[in-house]
């Protein structure tokens, strides 16, 4: 039989690094905010578009339906988001950050800089930024030769610019009570970032 050293196969390390990442993510969240990455990772897509329904958080997260309400209901339950009638459409909840998340948010993003100091210490910037453009590449090749389609919505466009919205390991947001400034994990820092405001009804809008 012909050997196969998967241990060193790109998919193989790429899998297991983000594992690595996400196993890493989810002990400091645990300690330091009390949430597992896989409620972080709703309250991310909240803090980027405020008041979306259960359905979008999951197509957004790739998370079947039944996977995702039990931890809309322990975060609910434990105050970090609440859900709403849609006044359009009341047969659909839209879910909304709460006082307490805001209030917390900066702790979550201290996990998530803190993970990406530790994982690029002693790799350079361009390092990174090299590593992200060949990582593209080979998703790129391998969605054109097998017709696959791994989209992820996580952009949105306003009338003034691109916002970037936070993925799971790749990016870390900060927030206040009345702002969400955006900024790529992998990036560095000093590019520009995205600044949208927290209207009172949970909708976002453009910081002008």
């Amino acid at each position: 039989m012909q050997h196969y050293d998967f241990q060193n196969n790109i998919g193989f390390m790429v899998n297991r690094t983000a594992k690595t990442i996400v196993k890493a993510m989810d002990t400091e969240l645990r300690k330091k905010v009390g949430i597992t990455f896989g409620q972080w990772k709703v309250i991310v897509m909240l803090s980027n578009q405020n008041g979306l329904t259960q359905k979008e958080i999951a197509d957004r997260l790739d998370l079947e339906g039944p996977t995702l309400i039990p931890i809309i209901d322990k975060i609910e339950k434990e105050g970090f988001v609440m859900r709403k009638v849609d006044p359009a459409d009341r047969r659909n909840n839209r879910i909304y950050l709460t006082e307490k998340s805001n209030a917390l948010w900066t702790k979550m993003v201290e996990c998530a800089l803190k993970i990406r100091q530790v994982s690029i210490r002693e790799i350079s910037e361009e390092d990174v930024v090299f590593m992200i453009s060949i990582l593209e590449k080979i998703r790129n090749n391998i969605k054109l030769e097998f017709d696959i389609d791994c989209s992820v919505n996580n952009t949105t466009k306003d009338s003034k610019t691109n916002t970037i919205l936070v993925n799971t390991a790749a990016s870390a947001s900060i927030i206040d009570n009345t702002r969400v400034v955006a900024a790529p994990l992998g990036i560095n820092e000093k590019q520009p970032i995205i600044e949208r405001k927290i209207s009172e009804n949970g909708t976002n809008a453009s910081q002008e």
